[in-house]
């Protein structure tokens, strides 16, 4: 069995006029909210609190070269306990339509058995939910995490409709239900 953690990239700024789209770097909001995700899933799920782990830690990442996917990268490998050396970039993730995802995690090294890909909506959500086999997830607003259990023991054999849902954690979600530990890392009102 094999491991996927979806993640879109965190929110980012439009006060820059003229800069491309590529090249939009994070808000305050999303310097805050990567950290805090990678951090909830880490004592959740991968036993950074000390508890046993529920899932394989993550051991790769793949990111769009886009400067705000990137640094919600970059932000999360701490938290994550991951190497540097561990987080790659893929120029074909930028605005990727989910055959292009399908076809990065078909490609994955068969050595990993945990993987992490950040990327852009619309390409994720709809990659997600068609990865999903009983279920769907209602969104994916920014710096939202999906993971999922692949039912194979080979990156190459992933197709649609086969995955387990595991978790889906968003923001607002924590946020809400965690105010003290995770505050200011979503909208204060309407979705995220």
């Amino acid at each position: 069995m094999k491991y996927l953690t979806v993640v879109r990239h965190a929110k980012s700024s439009w006060d820059q006029p003229g800069i491309s789209d590529h090249d939009r770097a994070l808000n305050e909001r999303g310097i805050r909210s990567a950290p805090a995700i990678a951090t909830f899933l880490s004592k959740t799920y991968f036993g950074a609190n000390g508890t046993p782990p529920m899932l394989p830690a993550p051991d790769r990442m793949i990111s769009s070269t886009a400067i705000r996917a990137l640094s919600t990268a970059q932000l999360m490998l701490e938290p994550l306990k991951l190497a540097r050396f561990s987080l790659h970039l893929d120029s074909r993730l930028y605005l990727a339509e989910p055959n292009v995802i399908l076809d990065t995690v078909r490609h994955l090294d068969e050595s990993s058995a945990h993987a992490f890909i950040v990327g852009h909506n619309p390409g994720m959500n709809d990659f997600v939910n068609r990865m999903l086999s009983r279920t769907t997830v209602p969104g994916m607003p920014t710096c939202a995490a999906v993971i999922m259990a692949l039912p194979h023991a080979y990156w190459g054999l992933t197709d649609w409709a086969e995955a387990q849902l595991i978790a889906y954690v968003t923001p607002k979600a924590l946020e809400r239900r965690f105010p003290s530990e995770y505050a200011g890392i979503s909208k204060a009102t309407g979705d995220d």
